[in-house]
């Protein structure tokens, strides 16, 4: 008997839903570039303060076939608290990476971002067809690589001396999950959900 397909459920997890950004959203993606503490946890360049027209020129340049952008929206009242971005597709290889950033302190450690992921990683793994999913974690990043490692993922290689911070230069390290690895952990749950 054949499993049904998900409907809605394919882009909703626990406590958000991954959804198309708006026009009301890029204010405020352009504000939380101004935390540059949160920036330098994400960011493997020179970080500096963005305005709405950079978010809007920025995402308005992606190739959706090799970067999908996705709001972060809470459950509860559907208000933006971070974006998520699939990136690096290679449909012939089957493999992506992503990146991911909650916006404002007081939703960091709220447990939005490693239920974005999870819902990132269905999306990927059941409509995408993906069986590889890597991320990239600063070496200073120990709170993301042990969410990450939570999740599933598995660290698989460094590269060193990556990242330039304030006269140092820091690791990043190199992290993945593959399908058959998602589908003994999670697929039935999300079936069961469906």
């Amino acid at each position: 008997m054949p499993v049904p397909f998900l409907g809605n459920e394919l882009l909703r997890g626990e406590r958000v839903r991954l959804a198309r950004l708006l026009d009301s959203d890029y204010a405020l993606l352009a504000r939380w570039t101004e935390d540059m503490e949160n920036q330098r946890l994400l960011r493997r360049s020179m970080v500096y303060p963005s305005d709405e027209r950079d978010m809007r020129d920025w995402l308005g340049k992606v190739d959706e076939y090799q970067f999908i952008p996705f709001g972060i929206r809470t459950l509860a009242d559907d208000r933006l608290v971070g974006m998520l971005a699939i990136k690096d597709i290679f449909w012939q290889s089957r493999h992506c990476s992503f990146f991911i950033n909650i916006g404002d302190a007081a939703d960091q450690g709220q447990g939005y971002g490693s239920d974005a992921v999870k819902v990132m990683l269905k999306y990927c793994f059941w409509e995408m067809n993906m069986n590889r999913v890597g991320l990239e974690v600063m070496a200073y990043n120990e709170g993301a690589r042990r969410t990450y490692e939570k999740i599933g993922f598995t660290p698989e290689g460094t590269l060193r001396q990556y990242v330039y911070r304030d006269g140092v230069y820091y690791d990043v390290h190199l992290m993945s999950l593959l399908r058959a690895e998602w589908d003994a952990r999670y697929a039935e749950a999300n079936r069961r959900k469906g």
